[in-house]
């Protein structure tokens, strides 16, 4: 189901409805890019990993979220999905402007898929963390307060007493002739305007209402509605103040729902999830803490049982049965012996099915990532001799080992495969790894041409059929 600002309100219930009734959720993203700078290098440690992600991904917009819901249907003995597939950008009202970062190769690999980004930036769901919603809902509060005590006043200057006397003197007339129910002010920037609501709303506030509307989708005016009673008076007010509300609940928008995955405390399962829980958290929650330990516990506290199929498809017995584990190679493997891929159909309208063929739409690729799972977790009964069926607790001992690891593409297959959000990550040996200097005019070539006679590569040192005694030896010569 596709979901945009256009729906969104209707759809929250369903969705709801959804994760409360999960056996576990599936998610993913798209970004407007991956990494901004250095990148992360083969021999960096999952805390240096952590920390190139911070530096350099954070700035980029999550702008597709897909979320897959898979349930037991009793009935037919198989798995259902309800799947939703939001298409995200974050609005500067009423909250704050936003400022992102895009990657050319990103956009056009998105482009090329089919994304539709008119439609993002048109009907995009807004969302917000949750330090910026309490600080615009106490704003909002104050706001409101100030409606009635006329604290938030401001002077007006000099140069603005005669435009803003003029104004008030047309309102008057416009009142006493009764004409017509409502004029507009037109030609006025936000700081005038801000004076009129002041002025118009102190002089004349038991004979007229003032709102902001908006022309023709572009141009803002003034309108001044004549009140035909003080009754009449509150009434407006009290929409306004609501309308206000809304525009707030609005704004928070996708939140809501990245809040409800967590507070479901269900399984929540991504394919090389690295970067979707770090824009998860960093874009829905609270900004990422500069400390690896804290962004663990973070992460561990708001999603207490992640799995990421990348990581789970890394481990025997897949690894060996896997040539790749790009999600659709891995979909295609699981889909041949000596796997097979389960029945997960959906009501129609409210998931996928697998003719869908929709890969790189988020909710789709979420949808995927869940029968991969599913059908690497009942391979797994099988080999225990249990036959497959609904999943078990997802603290179960089957499981254990996939879970709160997640998958680092970069390093996995030099000596970092994954994170752990539980407990210690590997400390693999580095024996193999040498570290030189060298005059400053060499080039890569130069370098290139000292390893490659050893049998190893300057990029990730001596390779396993390399001489490490040799190698030192000959290095140490061309440096000393």
């Amino acid at each position: 189901m596709e979901v945009t600002r256009k729906n969104f309100r209707e759809c929250l219930p369903l969705i709801e409805e959804s994760i409360k009734k999960a056996d576990f959720l599936v998610i993913d993203a798209e970004f407007t890019g991956i990494i901004h700078g250095r990148d992360v290098t083969m021999f960096d440690s999952p805390q240096e990993y952590y920390v190139t992600l911070l530096k350099g991904s954070t700035e980029f917009l999550l702008i597709q979220y897909g979320l897959c819901a898979f349930y037991w249907n009793e009935t037919k003995k198989h798995y259902m999905n309800d799947a939703y597939n939001f298409y995200l950008f974050p609005r500067g009202r009423p909250g704050p402007e936003k400022v992102f970062l895009c990657q050319s190769s990103s956009l056009d690999f998105l482009s090329s898929q089919g994304f539709d980004f008119n439609k993002l930036i048109k009907e995009g769901i807004s969302y917000m963390t949750e330090p910026m919603e309490t600080r615009l809902r106490e704003n909002l509060t104050e706001r409101q307060k100030s409606y009635v005590t006329g604290n938030n006043n401001i002077p007006i200057p000099d140069e603005n007493k005669q435009q803003i006397e003029d104004i008030c003197k047309r309102v008057r007339v416009f009142l006493d002739e009764k004409k017509a129910d409502s004029m507009e002010i037109e030609r006025c920037n936000a700081f005038i305007r801000r004076l009129l609501f002041q002025e118009l709303g102190s002089r004349f506030k038991k004979e007229a209402f003032l709102e902001t509307k908006i022309v023709d989708n572009r141009a803002r005016v003034l309108r001044v509605s004549r009140l035909k009673s003080e009754a009449e008076g509150l009434s407006k007010d009290t929409e306004k103040k609501e309308k206000e509300w809304e525009e707030v609940e609005e704004a928070v928008g996708f939140s809501k729902v990245a809040r409800m995955i967590s507070q479901s405390q269900k399984l929540v399962i991504g394919h090389n999830m690295l970067l979707d829980v770090i824009h998860t958290l960093n874009h829905f929650f609270q900004p990422l803490p500069s400390e690896y330990p804290e962004f663990k516990e973070f992460a561990h506290c708001i999603f207490p049982r992640l799995l990421d199929t990348k990581y789970m498809s890394s481990l025997p017995p897949f690894k060996d049965k896997v040539n790749s584990s790009v999600l659709e190679h891995l979909l295609a493997t699981l889909s041949e012996p000596p796997f097979s891929l389960p029945k997960a159909e959906s009501v129609e309208g409210r998931g996928y099915r697998r003719a869908d063929d929709k890969l790189h739409e988020a909710g789709f690729d979420a949808y995927v990532t869940g029968l991969c799972f599913l059908a690497m977790h009942q391979h797994l009964a099988r080999m225990r001799g249990d036959r497959p069926q609904r999943m078990p607790d997802p603290d179960c001992a089957a499981l254990k080992p996939f879970l709160n690891k997640l998958f680092l593409a970069k390093t996995a297959y030099q000596d970092s495969p994954y994170m752990n959000l539980t407990g210690p990550d590997p400390t693999p040996s580095r024996d193999h790894v040498y570290y030189i200097t060298f005059p400053k005019d060499w080039q890569r070539s130069d370098i290139s041409q000292i390893f490659s006679s050893l049998g190893a590569r300057p990029s990730d040192g001596a390779s396993p059929s390399a001489d490490d005694d040799c190698v030192r030896k000959h290095v140490s010569k061309l440096v000393a």
